[in-house]
């Protein structure tokens, strides 16, 4: 049996529909991320667990019990929320050992396990200080150390990380898990960050307009996504159309140039349009092979990204992007100059959906 178990869960508001049909097993101890776009519903189902919205349908389990219509301070659930939520009033310390102090566990108690919190978290020195006396990460570390101090059966972050600037994140999102993995927490974290969600997830649940686009591990979302949405919006992906010209042997044609796709294409019928997603990483320039694809086109732009060197090129009607590592050495094409890019037939994937 699951620890965590989400079943048939619907939740509608007075003019809309905000989850449909969203059917999820989490393991003791597993940390699975929330992923989409403002809007697709991931928030409102992590209040659904939390106990702040309750489902027009379904249930929702935790270790066998059905919590569905227990209140939300029963729940025995962590939460950690994007604006820290800390009281002003409160020094660390005391914010920390708020949820213990509200349970009614003795003084001594209290103590020794806000003293554990700031161990776990680095911030004994910081034990007398008031929130706003502290950074947004620091403030964000002590929000997380208040939710495991009650040693909840499952914590729940909202956008935790959203509000902190780029270096800060970074770091805190490798403590956040490194943390979850030492206390074996199960948790749900709510983002929009599609590389936050793939750094530091077990499984990735991608939600579309209240929907589950695809549930998976990190590498099944972004190497095999199943739909064009989750395709499109975890990572960067060149989105071709194209049209089946042998669908046993896996070809297609994009703009009168026919490739493999490594694989059958089920249900397909010569001239069937289909989306053919390819990932810029997995093209090469020039470097002709027997076994591989070749597309054939011009240098339309060159993007300078850092570590990687971005060139979109101009096939007949679509463009390409092919990615390149940066280096001392490295000479990009110049614009307007012919080229081939080349790649293998597992690395394109058909893809369903608009």
């Amino acid at each position: 049996m699951s620890f965590l178990e989400l079943n048939n869960i619907r939740k509608e508001f007075a003019n809309f529909t905000a989850v449909e049909n969203f059917n999820l097993k989490v393991e003791r101890g597993e940390f699975v991320s929330f992923l989409g776009p403002s809007g697709c519903g991931k928030t409102t189902t992590l209040r659904m667990v939390a106990g702040f919205e309750k489902p027009s349908r379904g249930e929702i389990l935790i270790n066998g019990k059905d919590i569905t219509h227990i209140p939300a301070n029963k729940r025995n659930i962590g939460m950690v929320f994007q604006s820290y939520a800390l009281f002003p009033n409160l020094t660390v310390a005391n914010n920390i050992g708020f949820g213990l102090k509200v349970k009614g566990e003795k003084s001594d108690l209290i103590k020794q396990r806000v003293g554990e919190m700031l161990d776990i978290i680095r911030m004994q020195e910081f034990a007398g200080r008031y929130p706003h006396q502290l950074s947004g990460g620091q403030q964000q570390r002590v929000a997380l150390a208040r939710a495991i101090a009650i040693r909840p059966q499952v914590l729940l972050m909202d956008e935790p990380l959203s509000a902190l600037d780029a270096k800060i994140r970074i770091s805190l999102r490798q403590e956040i898990r490194a943390i979850q993995r030492q206390l074996g927490i199960t948790t749900i974290y709510v983002t929009h960050d599609q590389e936050e969600a793939l750094s530091i997830s077990d499984r990735i649940v991608v939600m579309s307009k209240g929907n589950m686009e695809q549930v998976g591990t990190p590498l099944d979302i972004y190497n095999a996504p199943k739909t064009r949405f989750v395709a499109s919006f975890v990572g960067t992906l060149n989105l071709l159309d194209a049209q089946v010209t042998d669908a046993r042997n896996g070809k297609i044609k994009i703009d009168d140039q026919e490739i493999a796709v490594g694989k059958q294409i089920p249900d397909a019928t010569p001239g069937k349009p289909v989306s053919v997603a390819i990932r810029p990483e997995a093209i090469t320039l020039n470097g002709h092979t027997s076994a591989g694809n070749h597309l054939n086109g011009a240098v339309e732009d060159v993007s300078f990204l850092g570590s990687v060197v971005r060139v979109r090129v101009k096939l007949d009607t679509q463009h390409i992007n092919f990615d390149s590592f940066n280096n001392p050495n490295l000479v990009p094409p110049a614009i307007g100059q012919a080229v081939s890019l080349n790649f293998m037939p597992e690395a394109c994937m058909v893809v369903e959906g608009e």
